[in-house]
């Protein structure tokens, strides 16, 4: 199920009615634009509802990268549960690393953590905007009925234009993918 964007909202987009025919076809695109900008960013945009472990190994350092995620419900180093941590960014979504005084000891998958895993709750307004586009783009070549603008491939996809706003948009989408690309900084 899309989760980035809708049928409704590309709909507005390109101002046409996507023939019922055609709505498995566009819901497949919507997911496959939200897996490519997953892999591009390094990130998945909406939070899981349920919390879940994930291991980590230890480096025996006071940070610890983890995955994004908006709650952390626990924390265990060699399987006992540890509350001397402190999440990063403080007072900010997504949390990317934990901290302590002691520090995390040398292990492989010697650490979990059981957290949403995911940048935020609901996909930010910009993401949301970049999914519209680019899936946008896909309807617009599927369709290719002249009147084209600009033809371009994006990853391994195909999108078409038809207008100057259009094209903006789409420079303006792949602007939006690159601001949010996960950068770890150790």
């Amino acid at each position: 199920m899309p989760k980035y964007t809708s049928i409704t909202e590309i709909e507005n987009y390109l101002l046409i009615d996507i023939e019922a025919g055609l709505v498995s076809q566009v819901e497949e695109w919507i997911d496959s634009i939200e897996n490519y900008i997953e892999k591009e960013t390094g990130r998945v945009f909406v939070a899981d509802e349920e919390a879940s472990i994930r291991k980590y190994d230890g480096k025996n350092s006071k940070k610890l990268f983890i995955d994004d995620c908006i709650e952390i419900t626990e924390v265990k180093v060699d399987d006992k549960v540890i509350t001397d941590y402190l999440s990063y960014p403080a007072n900010k979504l997504p949390i990317m690393w934990l901290e302590r005084e002691s520090r995390f000891p040398e292990g492989k998958q010697n650490i979990s953590v059981k957290a949403k895993w995911g940048y935020s709750k609901e996909c930010p307004p910009e993401i949301k905007l970049a999914t519209t586009i680019l899936t946008a783009g896909i309807v617009n070549y599927s369709e290719s009925k002249g009147g084209d603008i600009q033809s371009e491939s994006y990853g391994s996809y195909s999108v078409t234009y038809k207008s100057e706003k259009q094209w903006n948009d789409f420079e303006q989408a792949k602007e939006i993918i690159n601001r949010y690309k996960r950068i770890l900084v150790g």
